[in-house]
């Protein structure tokens, strides 16, 4: 369940676009709904051709070139020190491969993400030291490298830092420090990865923008998009470039890996979802260096066993994913307590740390919570993390940090080392955190607007492609459908997917529903919804239609924000908590408890939603914590079987002789007493 948020739009602005500038009214209305209204603006967001700022406007980057130029022409080793994830990767391959091609005393250096970490250390720095390097320049690291740059000053190397995290209080003591988000640097945009970066690196050191955008944009976009960057400004423009230059790249490597990610149309959803996982594949089970082989090689034989590698290497990492996952849901069924938190804190014995971030994700979209993954392999654990917007978790685990060995991150993800025994405290101590806050941030479905199904044309979706690349900043328009009604649910796949068959006065629809099958599908033919969805075009046999992928639904007009908080509610009284909103209004009376009952017994179904019960059921006064409460009650009571995950229900009504008397339950007892007290 999420929240449904529309975006605003300004009808007026809408109009003076399309009598303006000449625009169709569909693409004048995203353009006002993203406030792009301005001609320039306009201009410089469609325009395929925009150039990259001066890269001397970032700070230090005078001395960086500087001090590799003269690496260079003192014919000085230099290591570009890289990171084992799609962005790093490709940084390193960009930088690598100019100063390469200016004839560079160049090597190049990954850490392993399971011995080594995250970043520059000790034992990799002697080791380059004894490979006579002179020079190390950083890519998509080093910000935070304080004691690791000191200790290469020690031993007579010098450094070069380009990153684009966040930096600490204070900067490294390094040659040179050329990070766009450092305090002092005025350069006009902040927002690259450390692919980003690089380019802008090899642009000043060639003194031209061009011929590098030329070269390497492609490598670029695959980190930009990859590293969930904002994909605005010059990301855009790297991006667009980077896409088309995809399209035609020399490559072989490249060629290879999207041939067996069965990549034919290059876009941010290809790059993100086919290309970027089976490159962060390599450094999640075996090695980053055969990704940066793969960009760089031009033996086809290579070319294609290292494409094939990483192909087989993000099956693998799939299923090790999906098995993790399935374990996790395991445990959540097993004591459904575990999910009342408002930080969800998961941990066991053989998690793949490679993959555990990726988990994370899933969770919190499943439960929509911040999550944290831990593995606990070895006295000292490995974690990772991921939040809804609203709720910075890195603020979250810095309030933790006396129970942690190592930690950083973002407000939307974290990652930490932590010793076995302190699991249980922190756990403790990030959920007092969360109950601080009277509400926890919700999870949301940010929608574009709501569309009339009768206009719907391929024309319109023709429009959406002029707005990619899609990405953070940019997202892919998201269309609510309200008030259709569900003629019929077809299984596709052998009930795999859904096919929704649903209508609106005379507009029929076919909407599909992925990984859903139909014991898994809460709603029934006849029942009114609302759609979030996100349209394309399908060509089968030479013919176009439109395409409808389902991001989200509800039963139609149902407030999901309310039954969210409530949820909060219930989940908070579920731990002894009595909510600051916990009053009365949350005390069911019989007539509701009736209603539920009559409701299940006369419409029995493998599944359920909040939604859909409280929906259908029609009472004003029932909510989600009524509901949750009444379900609990008539379970304690034998009236049903019942088991919830996340906002999907399992109830089967029981065979009860006689009446069945409230007072008999603890749960109805303690409510009772609680709401009268407060």
């Amino acid at each position: 369940m999420k929240k449904w948020t529309k975006a605003e739009l300004d009808k007026n602005t809408v109009r003076e676009l399309h009598q303006n500038y000449g625009l169709p009214v569909f693409t004048s209305m995203l353009l006002a709904i993203r406030k792009i209204t301005e001609r320039e603006e306009i201009e410089t967001f469609f325009s395929a051709q925009n150039e990259l700022s001066d890269p001397f406007l970032i700070k230090d980057m005078d001395k960086a070139v500087d001090r590799i130029r003269t690496a260079v022409t003192s014919c000085q080793k230099i290591c570009v020190y890289g990171d084992y994830d799609c962005d790093g990767v490709t940084s390193t391959a960009i930088l690598y491969s100019y100063l390469e091609s200016v004839f560079a005393d160049v090597i190049y250096y990954i850490p392993d993400r399971n011995s080594e970490g995250y970043g520059m250390n000790r034992t990799a720095i002697d080791r380059l030291k004894a490979e006579g390097v002179e020079l190390i320049i950083t890519v998509d690291n080093g910000i935070a490298a304080i004691d690791e740059i000191d200790y290469a000053n020690s031993l007579g190397i010098d450094v070069v830092v380009t990153d684009h995290h966040k930096p600490l209080d204070i900067l490294p003591k390094a040659a040179a420090v050329v990070n766009p988000h450092r305090t002092d640097d005025t350069s006009p945009f902040k927002d690259y990865c450390g692919a980003g970066i690089a380019l802008k690196i090899a642009a000043a050191l060639e003194n031209d923008s061009f011929s590098i955008m030329e070269n390497y944009s492609d490598l670029a976009a695959l980190g930009t998009v990859a590293d969930l960057v904002s994909i605005n400004g010059e990301n855009r423009t790297i991006v667009k470039a980077g896409m088309f230059n995809l399209e035609n790249t020399e490559r072989i490597g490249l060629n290879s890996l999207m041939d067996k990610a069965g990549v034919s149309d290059i876009n941010s959803g290809t790059i993100g979802f086919r290309i970027a996982p089976r490159i962060n594949a390599a450094g999640r089970l075996g090695t980053a260096y055969d990704a940066v082989k793969l960009f760089l090689t031009e033996d086809e034989e290579l070319a294609e066993k290292t494409a094939e590698r990483l192909h087989q290497l993000n099956a693998e990492r799939q299923s090790i994913e999906a098995d993790i996952y399935r374990q996790i849901i395991t445990q959540t069924e097993n004591n459904p307590s575990l999910t009342y938190d408002r930080v969800l804190v998961l941990s066991s014995k053989g998690w793949n740390t490679g993959v555990i971030g990726i988990v994370s994700s899933k969770i919190t979209e499943k439960f929509g919570k911040p999550s944290i993954i831990i593995s606990e392999d070895g006295e000292v654990c490995k974690a990772s993390g991921r939040s809804v917007p609203g709720f910075s978790l890195v603020d979250a685990v810095f309030a933790c940090s006396e129970y942690l060995e190592k930690f950083g991150g973002h407000p939307m993800a974290v990652g930490f080392s932590i010793k076995k025994n302190n699991i249980g405290i922190f756990k403790k101590a990030i959920n007092d955190y969360a109950n601080r806050f009277d509400r926890m941030p919700l999870a949301n479905i940010n929608l574009d607007c709501y569309l009339n199904p009768d206009t719907l044309n391929l024309d319109m979706v023709r429009q959406l492609k002029e707005f990619e690349p899609f990405g953070l900043g940019n997202p892919k328009p998201l269309f609510g459908l309200n008030n259709m009604k569900l003629d019929r649910i077809i299984p596709l796949s052998e009930g795999k997917h859904l096919k929704l068959a649903v209508s609106r006065g005379k507009t029929r629809l076919n909407i599909l529903k992925f990984s859903t099958t139909p014991d898994e599908f809460p709603y029934s033919e006849g029942d009114e919804l609302d759609f979030a969805v996100n349209i394309d075009i399908n060509v089968y046999q030479g013919r176009e239609s439109l395409s409808f992928n389902i991001k989200d639904m509800r039963f139609s007009g149902f407030d999901t924000e309310k039954a969210m908080y409530e949820i909060q509610d219930y989940e908070q009284y579920q731990k002894g908590i009595i909510p600051k909103h916990f009053g009365a209004d949350y005390y069911p009376s019989r007539s509701e408890f009736a209603a539920v009952y009559v409701f299940l017994k006369n419409n029995p179904k493998p599944m359920y939603s909040p939604d859909s019960l409280i929906g259908k059921i029609g009472s004003r006064s029932l909510g989600a914590f009524k509901l949750f409460i009444i379900l609990d009650i008539m379970r304690e009571l034998h009236l049903i079987d019942y088991a919830r995950d996340a906002d999907r229900m399992n109830i089967n009504i029981r065979d009860v002789n006689g009446k069945v008397d409230l007072n008999a339950s603890r749960v109805y007892q303690k409510l009772k007493e609680d709401t009268e007290n407060a």
